[in-house]
């Protein structure tokens, strides 16, 4: 294990060698504001550039179609590019930072029985680091947006998300779920995986409950509700 040199050595890292990445993070947690830069700021140029690129008319049109009936004023004023555009970009911004918090929390509480127990704020660094492979979602999505000559609704446009493969229509009552599960979500219990297991004492199996158990129950309980509604 050689921790990483510095910050972008850590970026890197984390998709060649995540053990070194946290290795260096456990001593430098600080570095985490890079990964949560990026994180924070992916959004911007893919909702920007699908705003740009989308027939405005036709998106207007489609999301009347799917969404309950509301008054033409309400309509005039919310449904302009610019609300849209800074909807998406503040959901994606406030949902990301909510999942860095709550999966350190959950990390801070499910290690505490841990012969190396750590604070909350180094496990809140290594969650940003966790939750950095939603860039390499984020650029497949601007790429999809920028050469994608079929028009696609905000919702199946992000490939970070389930629905980006499923493309459920808003009005599913499954398009909530698909739309906020990550895509990427083995990649986030690799990652989550790999820093239980270089933090703690604890064996594999027990690595990988710790991992995976926040994922599955949301993936598990989630359509339960739905299904019971």
């Amino acid at each position: 294990m050689t921790p990483s040199r510095n910050p972008v050595i850590a970026l890197l890292d984390t998709f060649r060698s995540p053990v070194d990445c946290f290795a260096a993070v456990h001593q430098r947690p600080k570095w985490a504001f890079l990964p949560y830069l990026l994180v924070i700021v992916g959004p911007f140029f893919f909702w920007g550039t699908y705003f740009n690129h989308v027939d405005l008319a036709w998106l207007q049109q489609s999301l009347l179609a799917q969404l309950p009936v509301v008054d033409e004023q309400i309509q005039a004023d919310w449904l302009t590019k610019e609300v849209l555009l800074a909807g998406e970009v503040f959901s994606d911004i406030t949902g990301r930072t909510a999942c860095i918090f709550m999966l350190a929390l959950w990390l801070n509480l499910s290690t505490k029985s841990s012969s190396y127990p750590h604070g909350y704020g180094k496990w809140l660094a290594a969650a940003c680091f966790i939750m950095l492979p939603a860039v390499i979602g984020d650029i497949a999505s601007y790429l999809n947006a920028l050469f994608n000559t079929s028009p696609i609704l905000p919702n199946a446009a992000d490939l970070n998300s389930l629905n980006g493969l499923l493309k459920l229509p808003l009005n599913s009552p499954w398009s909530a779920f698909t739309t906020s599960i990550p895509l990427l979500t083995p990649w986030y219990i690799a990652l989550s995986y790999a820093v239980v297991g270089a933090w703690t004492d604890y064996d594999r199996a027990k690595c990988i409950i710790v991992a995976s158990l926040p994922w599955v129950m949301t993936i598990v309980l989630w359509p339960i509700l739905i299904i019971a509604a």
